[in-house]
């Protein structure tokens, strides 16, 4: 698998367990461990924080299309911007290049010039996301509002959390119940690590498979 996917699709272990949202590991495709399926959650308004961060990750998986912008203060390779449109079409950017792929086929663009991938990386996509979110949710425990603000002319909630050295902050739309943004700052090897994700619901994407020369 090309470097370009893992970048895109992984992270640390500690950042994962960060939020519910975060993407998993990529070795967490390949795990081997069966667990219980994860319950619907109802948004609360701030009646229960730790209900309302859990069911907007759920939120999420439902929309027919989103796009992300993925930024680091601390890791600039790690910038990306990610477009979902169900049930199973990505676009993965990177300023070294970007990945599509489409129900079972993958194409990547690294110099310039697109190739078919023999993997299936949108089941490994898959995989991840579920497994992130499962053990999001079994390491989320003590959530806290921290605030309330506008966010992108939306009135959002903060809803923040801490796993070790890893803390999370998420904005939460007050009426749609919808991330809007989130927040994570890790120790990682000693080094701090922040990243960012902001979220768009409005803009209209297209995914379409490119053309092989």
């Amino acid at each position: 698998m090309s470097a370009l996917i893992l970048t895109a699709c992984g992270s640390s272990t500690e950042v994962k367990n960060a939020t519910v949202n975060a993407p998993a590991n990529a070795n967490a495709a390949n795990s081997s461990t069966v667990s219980e399926p994860v319950k619907e959650v109802v948004f609360t308004a701030g009646a229960n924080p730790r209900d309302d961060v859990i069911s907007a990750a759920q939120k999420l998986q439902k929309l027919p299309f989103w796009s992300a912008r993925i930024s680091s203060e601390t890791t600039p390779e790690a910038n990306a911007e990610m477009q979902f449109i169900a049930p199973n079409r990505y676009r993965i950017k990177k300023t070294d290049g970007e990945v599509i792929v489409i129900g079972n086929d993958s194409y990547s663009n690294e110099e310039g010039k697109w190739t078919k991938l023999d993997e299936n990386i949108g089941e490994v996509i898959s995989a991840q996301t579920k497994s992130g979110i499962e053990e999001g949710i079994k390491n989320l425990k003590d959530v806290q509002i921290t605030g309330k603000e506008k966010f992108n002319g939306k009135d959002a909630t903060i809803y923040t959390h801490k796993i070790g050295d890893v803390t999370t902050r998420i904005w939460i739309a007050n009426d749609s119940g919808l991330q809007l943004k989130n927040e994570v700052e890790a120790t990682i090897n000693g080094k701090i690590e922040k990243q960012s994700t902001v979220y768009d619901y409005d803009k209209k994407i297209n995914i379409e498979a490119p053309e092989i020369k």
